[in-house]
């Protein structure tokens, strides 16, 4: 037999499709949702200028350093970083494993080979393979400061042209 149930309303039908609407699905399901990450030490946009050298007459050049120029490696944009350490990568001068080879493409001078100093004094040089150099970093700046300069090793044996050097420098931070 069939038994209905006297609706009193239609209030009252309302009031049912409510409860009927809000009952538990017999197929709900549940995930649990991990996120994982790391805070990684902080950085720095590294800049080399260019250390644009004078000109010099090969008759001016002397045995050594000549014309030196200052330069800088500067930091901005630092955030989370305490320090940066330096290493210094290129093509090590022929037979001189303290200065850089000229490897000027167009018409290059030889005979002469570049010399990168550290700081704004001293007679450091900066070669290949040259790591471990740190600059410290308050704030979110940083300058380390070097200079650069034609070498002549011996007189003698020097024809004019082009002189370029490049040196990859690269910045490790904490």
């Amino acid at each position: 037999m069939f038994r209905s149930l006297p609706i009193r309303s239609v209030a009252h039908l309302v009031v049912w499709g409510a409860l009927l609407a809000s009952a538990p699905s017999a197929f709900a399901d549940t995930a649990t949702l991990t996120i994982n990450g790391r805070v990684l030490p902080g950085t720095c946009t590294l800049t080399a200028p260019a250390i644009t050298l004078d000109p010099v007459r090969a008759n001016d050049l002397v045995q050594g350093d000549n014309q030196v120029k200052a330069g800088a490696l500067n930091f901005a944009g630092c955030v989370g970083v305490t320090r940066a350490t330096l290493s210094f990568d290129g093509t090590a001068a022929d037979g001189d494993a303290e200065r850089w080879k000229n490897t000027a493409s167009t018409g290059p001078a030889d005979g002469v080979s570049v010399a990168l100093l550290a700081g704004a004094t001293g007679t450091t040089y900066l070669k290949r393979g040259d790591s471990g150099i740190v600059v410290p970093v308050t704030g979110a700046t940083a300058s380390y400061a070097l200079r650069a300069g034609y070498y002549l090793p011996v007189l003698g044996g020097l024809t004019a042209g082009a002189v370029q050097t490049e040196i990859t420098v690269t910045a490790a931070y904490d």
